[in-house]
C-alpha cells in the first residue's frame, strides 16, 4: 500500500461541502489492512463521497452499508459489501475525468513527483478552466533538500503545467522518502475580478422573486460566505447562468432537504468558471441538471431548476461568486446585479426581484 500524502479538508456551508484534496486511486486510502472503527471509516468515505466521478446510486449504496455496520447488528455483510461496492465505484470511475496514475489529484488538478538527475521535482497538472491553488508542506524531508522555503504555495494557471518545486537527493537512499502533505483547492485569492461586471439575475420564470438573506446575513452568510444571495422560489423555478463562463463542476441526483445536518453535503449544484478567474455557483438545485461539466453558457441560458436539496429552510436558491472555491480570502466576493434594461439593482434584503431573460 502506498504512503498517505494527500491531505483531506472538508468545509462544510449551507449549501456545499467539497473536499480539497484525495489520494488518487482514492480507495487506497479508504480501505485499510486492517477492520478500523466504522466511525473512522465513515469519516474517510465522508472526504471523497462527493468526487464527482462516482455515480449518487454508489454513494448512496455504500452510505447505506455504512450505516447498517456502524448501528449494529452482522458486521461482516456491511463490511464487505463496503468494499465491494468501493472497489466497483472506483472501476466504474473511468472516463475522461480519470485522474489515475496522475498522482495525487482534486478535481482535474493533479500533483505528481518527477525523477530527475539530482533528486525530484514536484509536477502540477491543471485542467480546469481557472487556476489552482497548491500548497505542499513537507512533515519530513527525507532523503531531498528543499530548494525552497516551506510550506510552498503555488497559483497553478488555468489549463497548465508548472514544476512547484526541485528538490536534491542528499543521500542515494531511496527508501528514505520524504513526508508530504498536498492540498489543492481551485481558483487564486490573486485573481483579478472585474469589478465593473454586472450579474444578471440568475433566475427565469413569470414573477419577480424575493431576496430573503443577502450580504453577511445573519442566518448563514457569515465568514467566507459573506458575500452570498439567497432568493425564495418555489421548485421547478429555471435556473439562469448569471454570467458567461464554463462549466467545471456539478453535484445532481440529491432529493431531500431540510434542517437536518446530515443534509450538509446533499445539495445540488452547478458551478461555473469566468473568463476573469472567477467562480459562480448555484445551490439548492432540484435533481436533473440540464448541463454537464465541459459546457460551455451564455448568460441566460438554463442551468437546471430551483428546488430545496441538502440544508434548508425553505425551497430557495443560493448564488455566490468567489475567486477561491474553499479557501481564503475570496471565497465569496461582492458583486452587483442588473435588470433586464441593464441597470443595477438594489441587493437590499426584502426587495423583489424580476426574472432574467432565458436565451434565446
Amino acid at each position: 500500500m502506498p504512503p498517505a500524502v494527500c491531505t483531506h479538508r472538508r468545509e462544510a456551508t449551507p449549501y456545499l461541502t467539497l473536499r480539497a484534496c484525495w489520494s488518487t486511486p482514492f480507495w487506497y486510502r479508504t480501505i485499510p489492512v486492517t477492520l478500523p472503527e466504522a466511525s473512522f471509516v465513515k469519516e474517510v468515505w465522508a472526504s471523497t463521497a462527493l468526487s464527482r466521478e462516482l455515480p449518487v446510486q454508489c454513494k448512496v449504496l455504500v452510505e447505506e452499508s455504512l450505516h447498517s455496520w456502524i448501528n449494529g447488528g452482522n458486521w461482516m455483510r456491511p463490511v464487505v459489501l463496503f468494499v465491494l461496492l468501493l472497489t466497483g465505484c472506483a472501476t466504474g470511475a473511468g472516463g475522461p475525468n480519470d485522474n489515475s496514475g496522475l498522482g495525487n489529484c482534486a478535481w482535474r488538478v493533479c500533483v505528481r513527483p518527477i525523477n530527475t538527475n539530482s533528486g525530484r521535482a514536484y509536477q502540477a497538472i491543471n485542467r480546469e478552466p481557472v487556476p489552482a491553488t497548491i500548497v505542499l508542506t513537507f512533515r519530513s524531508p527525507g532523503n531531498l533538500r528543499l530548494r525552497a522555503g516551506r510550506p510552498i504555495e503555488t497559483v497553478v494557471p488555468a489549463q497548465s503545467d508548472t514544476i512547484l518545486v526541485h528538490m536534491s537527493d542528499v543521500l542515494r537512499n531511496p527508501s528514505n522518502s520524504a513526508g508530504l502533505s498536498i492540498a489543492i483547492d481551485l481558483g487564486a485569492s490573486t485573481t483579478e475580478a472585474d469589478a465593473d461586471y454586472l450579474y444578471a439575475v440568475p433566475f427565469g420564470g413569470e414573477r419577480p422573486r424575493e431576496l430573503i438573506q443577502g450580504f453577511d446575513g445573519v442566518d448563514s452568510h457569515l465568514a467566507s460566505m459573506r458575500y452570498s444571495l439567497d432568493f425564495a422560489m418555489p421548485p421547478g423555478t429555471p435556473i439562469l447562468a448569471a454570467r458567461g463562463g464554463t462549466v467545471f463542476y456539478l453535484q445532481d441526483g440529491f432529493t431531500r432537504g431540510g434542517t437536518n445536518p446530515d443534509l450538509l453535503e446533499r445539495a445540488n449544484l452547478v458551478a461555473v468558471a469566468h473568463r476573469d478567474g472567477t467562480m459562480a455557483s448555484y445551490g439548492h438545485l432540484r435533481s436533473g441538471i440540464r448541463v454537464s461539466v465541459g459546457d460551455t453558457v451564455r448568460v441566460g441560458d438554463v442551468l437546471g431548476s430551483s428546488g430545496a436539496t441538502g440544508f434548508v429552510g425553505q425551497p430557495h436558491l443560493h448564488f455566490h461568486v468567489g475567486k477561491r472555491m474553499l479557501g481564503e480570502p475570496g471565497r465569496t466576493i461582492p458583486i452587483r446585479l442588473r435588470g433586464r434594461d441593464g441597470r443595477p439593482l438594489s441587493l437590499e434584503v426584502g426587495s423583489l426581484f424580476a426574472p432574467g431573460r432565458e436565451a434565446g
